[in-house]
């Protein structure tokens, strides 16, 4: 089969590493597959070392200008310029699917919607982005979920020395954030202020965002020697290893790859009732779901997993579990070929 990933993304996020991935595993499928996307992106770079067909989106292509020919599927991640006239021309020849992860406004939903005579396919996310699809008037029969996927064989390693971690102390709680805002941040130092009035061995851990005022926040509220303070980093897998829980303190709804990460890792995980966030978690099973933005309630389901090591250990595996036998490579690009032979079809 040939597929066509298209990816006008110009961060590295959880939309490009998909139409990375993806393409990577059918090609050692034995399909022909390509990723049309910005020069200058880090995706573009990605592709290349994976030597992957790479392709430059320049602004000629975004309206139709590129060869349309030769693929059986077309499929755009997350398209911010979609057109009838690209789509027109497109679906003369291929098959289009459209996957939408991040949530968006409704007026973004309602012009994807207007494309749907020219789309097979629109694939969500998770559940609440196909409840958007559904609001904005899309068939139902048009749509179906596909969890985003991941290489978790880059994870399994941090997953499989958990067991003895967790009957390791003291227990590190970590977050990893690129909030400019600081926000997400600063929540985080605020639990584990709390958390260190009750339980005063534990130690934190924030990743991501470099900017000295994480640090002066700290400082400021007398916890700097129990923070380590890493910025951005390009080991996660071994910095997952180091942890035994996350706190993903976003105030926003959408997708984090990085909570996927840490479920993929074996690491309990403590996440804010937001659309997207807490889409694929169950409460007390794979997951402690919390208030966003309560400090408190965050601070109670951390103590509560660090005073009950079994219990942590036990919400780990399942969220290990959850997230390979859904989530992993393997098994969703096997979804994805199915979608598309029927369509071919």
């Amino acid at each position: 089969m040939n597929i066509l990933n298209i990816c006008d993304n110009e961060a590295w996020d959880i939309v490009s590493y998909q139409a990375l991935h993806t393409a990577s595993r059918f090609s050692k499928q034995g399909h022909k597959a390509a990723v049309l996307c910005l020069k200058g992106s880090r995706l573009y770079a990605e592709g290349l070392k994976l030597k992957l067909d790479v392709r430059p989106l320049t602004l000629g292509a975004k309206f139709g200008f590129y060869e349309t020919g030769g693929w059986d599927v077309a499929h755009f991640y997350n398209p911010s310029g979609l057109n009838p006239m690209l789509l027109k021309k497109v679906r003369a020849s291929s098959r289009v699917f459209v996957t939408q992860i991040k949530l968006g406004n409704p007026k973004n939903f309602e012009k994807l919607a207007a494309l749907e005579p020219y789309v097979d396919m629109f694939i969500g996310a998770c559940n609440s982005v196909q409840e958007d699809f559904f609001r904005a008037g899309i068939a139902p029969d048009r749509t179906f979920m596909v969890p985003p996927a991941i290489n978790i064989g880059r994870w399994e390693s941090a997953m499989l020395i958990k067991p003895a971690m967790f009957q390791k102390r003291p227990y590190k709680v970590g977050t990893i954030s690129m909030d400019r805002s600081l926000k997400e941040q600063e929540l985080f130092l605020l639990m584990a202020r709390e958390i260190l009035a009750v339980l005063p061995d534990t130690n934190f851990m924030v990743v991501g965002l470099k900017d000295e005022k994480i640090r002066e926040l700290a400082r400021g509220l007398g916890i700097s020697h129990k923070v380590d303070v890493l910025w951005e980093r390009n080991d996660i897998p071994e910095v997952m290893a180091m942890m035994h829980i996350y706190a993903k303190t976003a105030g926003r709804e959408g997708m984090s790859m990085s909570l996927i990460e840490a479920q993929a890792s074996g690491v309990a995980c403590v996440i804010p009732r937001l659309r997207g966030l807490s889409d694929f978690t169950v409460h007390d099973r794979n997951g402690i779901i919390v208030e966003p933005g309560d400090v408190l309630s965050y601070t109670r389901a951390v103590c509560a997993l660090i005073t009950n090591p079994a219990a942590c250990h036990s919400m780990s595996k399942m969220a290990f579990d959850y997230v390979n036998n859904n989530m992993s490579l393997p098994v969703v690009c096997n979804i994805l070929l199915r979608l598309y032979e029927d369509a071919l079809a």
